[in-house]
């Protein structure tokens, strides 16, 4: 909880308790949907207790939970029958006040009081006072009447900005799936202020939810290109991965950086066009001159490593742009290639998929920002349903690759391997061992225990995963530790007590190749990487949240030495 804010609230305790005391709960006719009958509910942030009473009155076993000192005293002056009811206890550190295991959680006006930083921790300290199937009410404001700076009003209160569909898919991503949200004024009738109340319940993990445009569209929009299935590739991979890289935007939209998109782009046709003519059109099966838009652009890139191993030499030149040592003419070819998959991208896919649909096509561009737009519902099965729509993308690549090569008789089974190429973890490892070696890292980041000359380098989230070879995604470890975690993901207990030398080991990382090491931490923060210790720790914050969802939306176990 902010601590400005809980300044403000202790020193006009009196004052805020008297104006919230003199409407009733906005919330109470929500009650009964939310809650079922006589259940065990906590009001989390319970204020002047006027909430917390109505649950009462309403027949509710309620208790509360309030940060601020005077705040609490002045809903026992208020309503003395809570005594023993409201315990000490802040977001997001809140803990399991009055045995936790409750059926139901109220947490009205109290989110955007936290910093941005503190909402993910934030949501799974609300998910965990929740028994399976218990519900979790929240109310945000949609609208404020006065003006802000810098995200705070005149009374120095914080004010973080919340858009309920990111909110919404916070939760869902964490298993609390939205059924219900209602939209209303303001109880205290302030001009311009208006308020959203969204309701979720926590579900057993595993559960589908349906994305019927997205079916539509890799099985029944026309395609005479690969164009489509690449688009939703990426899309899909960038929601998992990259959520932070997407901008929210007024009336339920997302926007995505045609940049993130075109890299991704990049890696998926790399392989497919050094591996000769495997057509990716049905103008290119038929024998036409009309060539995929970026073939000779991205054709002349590999040339220069067509002879440096596998696939025309995909991780030779992945290492040479992660150690900084493409020369200008290759540079120079790399940008001509993203230059032209961008065109081809906004030119394609995002002007006509979804044509063959009663919803009609659902991608926009956004000139200003540079991005595709799609529905912030679309958005929300990208990032829950991520990985098997990736799947489900690849499978119907080959097939239709094959369809397009009947002349050539390519079958799927021959394109799936070009499909599912990355750059090998070996050459980055092999990179990030040397630049650890060089700066004299002596301890195993994940044991403490001392490394002995030969070591090797983890990545932290594995790279069957998310095939990411970053810096950030690799640290010094001991040989039997890497043997040990494998494809595991570090404990949250583990992550947190490494953290100084996890960033210790990125602080060398940088140093050595801060070009690279920025970029791909920009891909992973959304943005911008800030400078010093300070930037470091916001990228481990990601980092931490990027684990925990890949562990539970995968299902993948946990690993600690």
């Amino acid at each position: 909880m902010d601590s400005a804010t809980c300044a403000y609230y202790a020193e006009h305790a009196a004052e805020v308790a008297g104006r919230y005391e003199q409407v009733p709960s906005p919330l109470a006719g929500h009650f009964a949907t939310a809650f079922a009958a006589g259940s065990r509910v906590l009001d989390v942030g319970c204020g002047s207790g006027r909430d917390l009473t109505a649950l009462r009155a309403a027949g509710f076993d309620a208790f509360g939970v309030e940060p601020v000192d005077a705040l609490r005293a002045q809903a026992f002056r208020l309503h003395p029958e809570l005594g023993g009811r409201i315990a000490t206890g802040a977001l997001p550190a809140v803990g399991v006040p009055f045995g936790g295991d409750f059926d139901g959680v109220l947490c009205s006006a109290v989110l955007m009081h936290l910093p941005q930083a503190e909402l993910f921790d934030a949501a799974f300290a609300l998910r965990a006072l929740l028994r399976p199937h218990g519900r979790l009410l929240v109310s945000v404001p949609l609208s404020r009447g006065e003006p802000l700076q810098h995200d705070r009003d005149a009374n120095g209160r914080l004010f973080t900005p919340l858009v309920p569909e990111a909110l919404q898919l916070l939760f869902e991503r964490i298993g609390l799936p939205l059924i219900g949200r209602w939209d209303s004024g303001d109880a205290l009738q302030r001009d311009g202020t208006r308020w959203s109340t969204l309701l979720f319940e926590l579900r057993a993990a595993g559960t589908l939810r349906a994305a019927d445009q997205i079916e539509g569209i890799l099985n029944r929009d026309r395609k005479v290109a690969t164009y489509k299935l690449a688009l939703f590739r990426a899309l899909a991979e960038i929601a998992m991965q990259e959520p932070h890289a997407v901008r929210w935007l007024a009336g339920g939209a997302v926007a995505v950086p045609l940049q993130r998109i075109a890299e991704r782009w990049l890696l998926y046709y790399w392989p497919i066009i050094a591996a000769g003519h495997v057509p990716q059109s049905q103008d290119e099966g038929a024998g036409s001159r009309n060539p995929l838009r970026f073939r000779a652009s991205l054709t002349a890139l590999i040339d220069a490593y067509r002879h440096a191993g596998e696939y025309g030499g995909l991780s030779a030149w992945h290492l040479d742009r992660m150690a900084g040592r493409m020369t200008a003419e290759v540079q120079a070819r790399l940008q001509a290639a993203l230059r032209d998959i961008a065109v081809a991208i906004r030119t394609g896919p995002v002007a006509y998929s979804g044509g063959a649909l009663d919803t009609g096509r659902v991608f926009g561009w956004d000139a200003g920002l540079k991005a595709v737009t799609l529905s912030a519902e679309m958005w929300r099965e990208l990032s829950l349903l991520g990985h098997w729509i990736v799947d489900a993308v690849i499978v119907r690549w080959a097939a239709l690759t094959a369809r397009f090569a009947q002349r050539q008789g390519l079958s799927a089974g021959a394109v799936l391997p070009l499909l599912l190429a990355r750059p090998a973890p070996e050459r980055a490892t092999a990179l990030a061992r040397q630049i650890y070696r060089d700066s004299g890292i002596d301890h195993c980041v994940w044991s403490g225990k001392a490394l002995a000359r030969r070591f090797e380098a983890d990545h932290i989230i594995p790279f069957a995963l998310w095939g990411n070879n970053a810096l950030w995604n690799l640290v010094p470890v001991a040989p039997a530790v890497n043997r040990a975690k494998s494809d595991l993901l570090p404990a949250a207990n583990l992550l947190a007590s490494r953290r100084p030398e996890i960033l210790g080991a990125w602080q060398v990382a940088r140093c050595a190749v801060p070009d690279a090491f920025d970029r791909d931490a920009c891909s992973l923060l959304g943005h911008r990487l800030g400078s010093g210790e300070q930037g470091l720790r916001d990228l481990f914050d990601v980092l931490r949240e990027s684990i925990e969802i890949t562990a539970m939306q995968r299902g993948v176990a946990r690993w600690a030495p």
